[in-house]
C-alpha cells in the first residue's frame, strides 16, 4: 500500500478529467475543477489571507464543461482554459478576466497545452468533432487538421526521440495517430475508444481504452497490456518508486490507484479512494519544492504521493520489498503447482500406454507425430474467412479450440467447442475492420472418448484484407469511382502485394506485364478492382471502389508495403461528392437557422428584461392587477424560451453531425494521398470552406494539388 503524504476532503463533486493544477498568479498552486451545473472551483490554499472556510471560490461558466486545462501560453504565469461543446474559454484567474472566447464549431473534447510543430510559442491545442485545433495566446488560430473520428484523449510525446515533442491523438475509431504538424507519421489500431494517453519516458507512452484496458507502447511497438473488468478513469506518469524511471500510475472506476512499472506492467504500489478516481495530475501542490502525484475522486477527495525515499521512509521500502518478495514466492508456487500437473499428466499417458488394456479402452491416446495444420479459407456463402484447422490422424480429433486476435472479436477471442468432433474444424472469422492480425491458437486434441487432451499452439496471420474473395472480371457491376495513381515500381512487386494481402495463391494475382484483379467484400457487399498497367519506367494504378474509405485503406497500405514516402493522386468519386455537397447544404441550412434563433432569442430575452422591470414597478406602486399581468406574460415567455433552447440544441446536435460529415470527407480525401500531397489537400480544403468557394473545395478532393 502506498501511504498519501497529505489528504483534503472539498467537499464538491468533480467531472471525469476535468482537473488541473496551475499557479494562475505565477506563484502558489491552485486546483481548478469542473463541478456539477457548469461551474468551475478554484480551491486555493496557498493565497495570503485565504482561511480554511473560503479558500474556495467559484466561476460560473452556464455550460456544459468537457475540458479543463492549466497552462502557460505566455508570461510567467498560467491560464485557465475551459472547453464546451462549443466554445473555448482562455481566463485569467488572477486578473478575473477572459483573455479570449473562441466559437469551435467542431467542439472541445479534450484539451492540451504546450509547443507543437512550427508554432514559436506554446499552443492550446484542442480535439473535438475529427478535427484538431490550435490556439495562440492571442486566440488566433495556428493550427488545424482532421483526424478519423471524435478525438477522446490527447498527449504530448517525443516518440521518435529527435528533440521535439509529437502529438498523440486517440479517436473513436480505436486508432491513435501520431501528429507531426498536419502530418501523420503513424497510426496504431487499438480494440475500443481512448479514455487517456500520457508520455512516460523517452519514446514510451500509456494508454488506456473504455473496456478496461491499460498499457505501455514503445515507439509503434506494444510492450505491455493489463485488464480489468473496472474502467479506467485517468492515466499518468511519475517515479513513485525512487528508482529514477516513471511508473504508469492509472485510476479507475472502483477508487483503486495503481502504480505499475513502465517495463513489465508489474504492480508496485496500489491505494484506494473512498469514489472514483476524477484524474491523476503532477503539481508542487504543497508548494514546499517537491513535486507530488495528485489524485483528484469524483466525490472531493484530493490525495498527494511524493516518491518513496529509503533515507527518509525505510519501513515504506521495507514493506515494499517484502511485498515484492512474497509475489515472487507466489508466482513461484503456481509455477511448481503447473509443473507437477504437468509431470502427473505425462505419468498417466505412460502408465496408459504400457498397459495390456483392449485397443478400445485407449481410444482417448493420440499417435505421436500428430500434427495441427492451419489455413485461411473464404467462405462467400456465410460472408467469412474461414480459420481451417485439420490434424494430420484420424485417430486425433479436435475438441476445442480458443482463438485469440485483437479487432477481430467483440471480447479480443473466441471459443468453440463442435457438437460432433471431426479431424478438420473450420471457424468463421469476421473482422471489424481490414487489420492485419496474428491469431494465437490453442487446439484442444485428443481421441473420440478422451477426457484428457493435448494442447496444440499455432500462431497464423491473418492478410489485412482477408474478407475479400476474389471473383471473375464482370461478375459483379464495375464502381462508378476510381482513383489513380503513379508508383516507381514494377509489376511483379505489385502482385507480391495482392497476393500478401488478399490471401491468394502465388501468380494468381496478375502477369508480369499486367495485374488485373477483381474482388467482393463480404463485409458490405462491395465490389473492388485493382488494375495496374506500366506507364514509362512507372506503374499506374487505378483502385475502383465506391468506398472511400476501402480505397484510402489501401493506398496507405499498398504506399507503406513499397516505401512510398511521397504519392499523388486523382479521385473521382461521384457518388460520395454528391452526397457531400447534401451535406454542406446541410451545414448551411443549420447556420442560417443558428443565426436566426439566436436573433429570436436576443429579442426574447430584451423583451424578459422590460418585463421584469414593469412587473417590479408595479410591485412597488402596489398594482397587483399589473403585477400578475406581466408575470404571467413572463411564465409564457420563459415556456417560449425553454421550447425555442430545445430546438437550438437540437439544431446544434445536427450541425455537429453535419460538420462531422465535413470533416471526415477531408480526411477521406486525405488519406488518397501520402506525404506532402495528403498535406496540401487538408490545408486547402480548409482554406476553401473558410472561403465558402465549393467549387474549389470539390476540384481540391478530386485531383488534389497536382503531383509533389
Amino acid at each position: 500500500m502506498l501511504v498519501p503524504a497529505f489528504q483534503l476532503h472539498l467537499n464538491e463533486k468533480i467531472q471525469r478529467a476535468q482537473a488541473a493544477i496551475g499557479r494562475f498568479d505565477g506563484q502558489v498552486p491552485s486546483l481548478a475543477c469542473a463541478t456539477v451545473g457548469g461551474k468551475v472551483f478554484l480551491h486555493q490554499p496557498h493565497h495570503q489571507g485565504v482561511g480554511n472556510d473560503n479558500q474556495i471560490s467559484y466561476l460560473n461558466i452556464n455550460k456544459q464543461i468537457s475540458a479543463v486545462v492549466a497552462g502557460r501560453l505566455a508570461g510567467n504565469k498560467d491560464v485557465l482554459l475551459v472547453g464546451t461543446p462549443s466554445n473555448l474559454q482562455c481566463y485569467d484567474v488572477e486578473l478575473n478576466r477572459d483573455l479570449f472566447y473562441k466559437d469551435v464549431n467542431d467542439g472541445v473534447n479534450v484539451c492540451v497545452v504546450g509547443p507543437f510543430g512550427n508554432s514559436e510559442g506554446p499552443l492550446a491545442i484542442v480535439g473535438g468533432n475529427c478535427s484538431i485545433q490550435g490556439f495562440g495566446a492571442d486566440g488566433s488560430e495556428k493550427f488545424w487538421t482532421v483526424t478519423g473520428d471524435n478525438v477522446s484523449a490527447m498527449a504530448f510525446c517525443d516518440v521518435d526521440q529527435d528533440g521535439r515533442n509529437e502529438l498523440l491523438v486517440g479517436s473513436d475509431d480505436f486508432d491513435v495517430r501520431i501528429f507531426v504538424g498536419e502530418d501523420v507519421i503513424a497510426e496504431v489500431p487499438e480494440a475500443d475508444q481512448f479514455v487517456a494517453l500520457a508520455a512516460v519516458v523517452g519514446s514510451r507512452f500509456g494508454y488506456a481504452l473504455v473496456n478496461g484496458t491499460i498499457g505501455m507502447y514503445d515507439r509503434l511497438d506494444r510492450v505491455w497490456r493489463v485488464k480489468s473488468k473496472h474502467s479506467v478513469c485517468a492515466i499518468a506518469s511519475y517515479d513513485l518508486d525512487g528508482d529514477g524511471l516513471p511508473e504508469l500510475i492509472s485510476g479507475w472506476s472502483n477508487g483503486r490507484m495503481e502504480v505499475r512499472r513502465a517495463d513489465t506492467g508489474e504492480v508496485v504500489y496500489r491505494d484506494h479512494l473512498t469514489g472514483p478516481v476524477a484524474a491523476i495530475l503532477r503539481a508542487d501542490y504543497r508548494n514546499d519544492g517537491l513535486e507530488q502525484v495528485v489524485v483528484c475522486g469524483v466525490e472531493g477527495e484530493v490525495r498527494g504521493y511524493l516518491p518513496v525515499d529509503l533515507d527518509v521512509a525505510p519501513g515504506v521500502a521495507a514493506e515494499a520489498d517484502f511485498t515484492e518478495q512474497q509475489q515472487a514466492v507466489a508466482e513461484l508456487a503456481q509455477r511448481k503447482q503447473e509443473l507437477m500437473y504437468e509431470l502427473a499428466s505425462y505419468s498417466n499417458m505412460r502408465a496408459q500406454q504400457a498397459s495390456k488394456e483392449a485397443p478400445s479402452e485407449r481410444s482417448s491416446l493420440i499417435p505421436a507425430d500428430t500434427r495441427v495444420d492451419s489455413y485461411i479459407s473464404i467462405n462467400k456463402d456465410t460472408a467469412s474467412c474461414d480459420l481451417v484447422l485439420k490434424t494430420s490422424s484420424e485417430q486425433a480429433v479436435i475438441r476445442g479450440v480458443v482463438v485469440f486476435g485483437e479487432q477481430i472479436f467483440d471480447e479480443e477471442s473466441l471459443f468453440v467447442y463442435p457438437k460432433n468432433p471431426d479431424v478438420q474444424l473450420a471457424v468463421p472469422l469476421k473482422p471489424l475492420k481490414d487489420v492485419s492480425v496474428v491469431l494465437m491458437i490453442k487446439v484442444l486434441v485428443g481421441g473420440r472418448t478422451a477426457t484428457a487432451f493435448h494442447v496444440f499452439e499455432l500462431e497464423i496471420e491473418l492478410p489485412k484484407f482477408a474478407l475479400y474473395a476474389a471473383v471473375d472480371k464482370g461478375a459483379y457491376p464495375e464502381p462508378a469511382s476510381s482513383v489513380t495513381f503513379t508508383v516507381s515500381e514494377r509489376i511483379p512487386r505489385m502482385c507480391a502485394w495482392v497476393e500478401s494481402r488478399f490471401n491468394l495463391q502465388a501468380s494468381a494475382a496478375g502477369r508480369n506485364d499486367t495485374l488485373e484483379a477483381y474482388f467482393l467484400c463480404l463485409r458490405d457487399r462491395t465490389p473492388l478492382g485493382i488494375k495496374a498497367v506500366p506507364n514509362g519506367g512507372s506503374v499506374q494504378i487505378t483502385l475502383r471502389t465506391d468506398n472511400m474509405d476501402m480505397a484510402g485503406e489501401l493506398v496507405g497500405d499498398l504506399a507503406a508495403y513499397l516505401g512510398a514516402t511521397e504519392l499523388a493522386a486523382t479521385a473521382d468519386f461521384p457518388l460520395a461528392m454528391k452526397a457531400f455537397k447534401e451535406v454542406l447544404n446541410a451545414v448551411d441550412e443549420h447556420n442560417i437557422t443558428r443565426l436566426r434563433m439566436n436573433a429570436d432569442m436576443a429579442d426574447a430575452s430584451n423583451a424578459v428584461k422590460q418585463l421584469i422591470i414593469k412587473a417590479e414597478d408595479a410591485r412597488i406602486l402596489g398594482d397587483m392587477k399589473a403585477m400578475r399581468k406581466y408575470y404571467r406574460q413572463l411564465a409564457d415567455m420563459n415556456r417560449d424560451l425553454i421550447a425555442e433552447h430545445d430546438k437550438r440544441a437540437t439544431n446544434h446536435v445536427a450541425l455537429l453531425e453535419s460538420l462531422k460529415e465535413v470533416n471526415q470527407m477531408i480526411q477521406r480525401a486525405a488519406r488518397l494521398r501520402v506525404g506532402a500531397a495528403k498535406s496540401r489537400v487538408v490545408s486547402l480544403c480548409r482554406a476553401a470552406i473558410k472561403n465558402n468557394n465549393m467549387a474549389a473545395l470539390f476540384k481540391i478532393i478530386r485531383e488534389g494539388d497536382g503531383p509533389v
